[in-house]
């Protein structure tokens, strides 16, 4: 597995990738959620067997933490560059959480490069995050670890200061991938999935080509609830796209 860093002007991002590109096998790109780094997805990397990349968006792991630039097209730069720097072409996009809305705004721009789009248990929203949110995840600690650890405050600041809220149900049947998403069912997790039948309903009517994967055991936390079958279903998704 590589580690290494890609610039986006004075911004350093961080970068993980494990495998080669294939002229066969769609490249996996991963975006995580708000506090997440790309260390978060190393299982990910290492148990899907195809060319898998993931990234530390600014201010979170170890990239750099400037001093504003949150809004949501700092966060698409980042993408871009480490899409332009690794030249992903016919790749697939994983989304979790509020990596969703960075996924979206993301593909709807530059679907004609991709193969396919993951959504991970997330409405079709960038979030404006309040202080009261940001008091929250400064305090938050999950699995033992404060958030802090991973994401600097001088970022949460950021978006509740830059970011804007963007609401991308109008724009969903512009998607001309497919799209497959995740939702975590149960009821009893700890942190429980807020996605409603109506948004899985918006989801179904605005997307042409949609599929849906449902966690029976999982809330929100997919990824560490239902590791396995996690990883499985991604797997899946790559191989499908590989066939078409």
């Amino acid at each position: 597995m590589k580690s290494f860093f890609v610039s986006n002007g004075s911004v350093k991002i961080h970068v993980l990738e494990n495998g080669v590109p294939s002229h066969d096998t769609p490249s996996l790109l991963v975006i995580g959620g708000i506090w997440e780094p790309a260390e978060r997805a190393i299982p990910i990397l290492s148990q899907v067997g195809s060319h898998t990349v993931a990234l530390s968006f600014r201010g979170r792991g170890l990239s750099s933490t400037p001093a504003k630039g949150y809004d949501l097209d700092d966060h698409l730069s980042d993408v871009q560059a480490v899409v332009k720097h690794l030249q992903l072409d016919h790749y697939c996009v994983l989304g979790f959480s509020r990596g969703v809305s960075y996924a979206l705004g993301w593909s709807l721009k530059n679907q004609q490069s991709m193969s396919g789009l993951i959504l991970v248990d997330q409405p079709p929203l960038h979030s404006k995050p309040d202080s009261e949110s940001v008091a929250f995840w400064a305090n938050l600690e999950y699995l033992g670890v404060p958030i802090l650890n991973f994401m600097r405050k001088t970022a949460l600041e950021g978006l509740e200061r830059e970011a804007t809220q963007i609401d991308f149900s109008s724009q969903l049947s512009q998607l001309r991938i497919p799209v497959t998403f995740f939702v975590g069912k149960n009821k009893n997790s700890k942190i429980r999935s807020d996605i409603s039948e109506e948004i899985l309903q918006l989801y179904r009517q605005k997307i042409s080509c949609f599929n849906l994967v449902t966690f029976q055991k999982s809330g929100h936390m997919i990824p560490d609830e239902e590791q396995q079958k996690y990883i499985a279903e991604i797997a899946s998704f790559i191989k499908k796209r590989s066939e078409s």
